[in-house]
């Protein structure tokens, strides 16, 4: 994980399966790794790992089949209110960090739409 992010390190995790789940890399009702694979794939300790799925299993994201494993929530629903919560959180976050800088909202937004395009 990210030594020069200060949130715990359950926290970046959760954020990172988040991401992967959202970005597509784990599909609806994909079979996610084990714990330990997890745990080695993102440097983390599996108690960690195991405390982030918990996370995620409490909000719908992923769901436990006994004695095969977690998976990806097949419904389109729980990812879009994922998608939407991140997307808010990420979007406060910017326009936290460019009031920080002396731009309003209003010119952020608009800084926004000339890099993307519209």
């Amino acid at each position: 994980m990210n030594a020069a992010d200060s949130r715990p390190v359950y926290v970046q995790l959760i954020d990172k399966i988040y991401t992967m789940v959202l970005s597509g890399q784990y599909p609806p009702g994909a079979k996610l790794p084990t714990v330990r694979e997890l745990a080695e794939l993102m440097q983390a300790n599996p108690n960690t790992v195991q405390r982030a799925l918990f996370y995620l299993e409490d909000r719908g994201l992923i769901y436990t089949q006994r004695t095969t494993g977690k998976f990806i929530t097949d419904d389109p629903a729980v990812i879009e209110n994922a998608r939407e919560a991140m997307a808010s959180q990420y979007t406060g976050e910017y326009l936290q960090k460019m009031a920080q800088i002396g731009v309003d909202a209003a010119s952020a937004i608009k800084m926004l739409n000339e890099k993307g395009g519209n």
